[in-house]
């Protein structure tokens, strides 16, 4: 059979179409998708990023932060080397001082001491020869200054020292010495 134009023509069944109202009609074997809403307002800074990112001076900005990582790990790295050749440093002077410890222990010993002492001609005294100084500020000076005046200083023979006050005792001893004393022989005082 053969159409007429008078015939109306098959179409699809209609579709109905959500209003805006919000009222929409019952929906029948697919799914619509949901409504986009708009994009919320970008704010300046992000826009600015977006701008960077999609041109070219983003490659710019990769390129100096890579740079100052870059210099940032060169200067690490000095430092560390500093770091190292300080503690390098730090343990030669420990060393030293352990050394120079040691030497020291060594050469202040007694009995190395009294050894190079007999080696050069000295002797103890004997518990009896040993005399201690008082100092009495008063009478030293004054005996100081008579020996300049008597020209004790200047190689001439010495003047006799002036008598003791009262209050001491005889085991003062002269302020000079009486030069040098053979091994074995007590000083004469």
């Amino acid at each position: 059979m053969a159409r007429t134009a008078s015939a109306p023509a098959r179409h699809a069944p209609a579709r109905r179409v959500p209003t805006r109202s919000g009222a929409s009609a019952p929906r029948r074997g697919r799914l619509e998708a949901p409504r986009r809403r708009p994009a919320p307002p970008v704010p300046r800074g992000a826009a600015v990023l977006d701008a960077l990112l999609q041109g070219r001076a983003w490659i710019g900005l990769v390129f100096v932060l890579l740079a100052g990582i870059v210099f940032f790990n060169v200067d690490l790295l000095r430092m560390n080397r500093e770091i190292a050749l300080t503690a390098d440093r730090a343990a030669e002077v420990k060393r030293e001082n352990a050394r120079l410890r040691t030497d020291l222990a060594r050469l202040g010993s007694s009995e190395r001491i009294q050894r190079v002492a007999a080696e050069r001609g000295l002797v103890l005294p004997a518990p009896g020869e040993v005399r201690y100084l008082r100092s009495d500020p008063v009478v030293d000076a004054r005996r100081a200054a008579s020996r300049i005046d008597a020209g004790e200083g200047s190689g001439q023979a010495p003047a006799a020292p002036p008598a003791a006050p009262s209050g001491r005792a005889a085991t003062a001893a002269p302020a000079s010495s009486p030069g040098p004393v053979a091994p074995g022989v007590p000083p004469q005082g």
